[in-house]
């Protein structure tokens, strides 16, 4: 063919691949626009209107209602040994038994409570802290914290009782 010839014009498939880089280009283009001059800035304060939180005086915090009854009770060990103790204080869902007894943390154990004028009650506990690892000097009252994880409907109305009461003794001392 001579140079005089030769065809210069684009078949229509490369035109179609001409005009797609074309709309890609320019569909890139308006995104990084968007993206760069609809950013926000470091001066914008973006206020959520849900979530917030109001920060409260700790006088104004209310502590889950506590008893402190000191119930004898009987703890069953893992060894299935019988350990004197007392139930120093309890709230709906936990409480700190004062004992010597070694227990491991997260053992499982049976409690005897012997509240006064009542029938002795058998619940279940999970033992969540103790410090009866520790030495004397450093204790103040040697025992554990419990988690109530099995209570009959007797122990539930037995702890609630104590709460209210202990309650009501604190509202009239004031």
């Amino acid at each position: 063919m001579p140079v005089s010839e030769t065809n210069t014009g684009a078949t229509p498939m490369q035109m179609a691949w001409v005009m797609t880089m074309f709309v890609f280009a320019l569909a890139f283009f308006l995104v990084f626009f968007t993206i760069y001059f609809f950013r926000p800035k470091k001066s914008d304060k973006i206020i959520p209107l849900t979530g917030e939180k109001q920060i409260l005086d700790p006088e104004e915090i209310s502590l889950p209602h506590r008893a402190e009854p000191h119930w004898p009770a009987v703890i069953e060990t893992a060894a299935g040994e019988a350990a004197a103790a007392t139930i120093v204080s309890i709230t709906r869902g936990s409480g700190f038994i004062a004992t010597d007894a070694a227990v491991k943390v997260g053992e499982k154990l049976p409690v005897t409570i012997n509240a006064p004028g009542r029938p002795p009650l058998q619940v279940r506990v999970e033992i969540t802290w103790s410090n009866t690892h520790l030495p004397a000097d450093k204790v103040m009252k040697r025992g554990m914290g419990i988690r109530f994880i099995e209570t009959g409907e007797d122990a539930v109305c037995l702890i609630n009782d104590a709460i209210s009461q202990d309650a009501a003794a604190a509202g009239s001392d004031q």
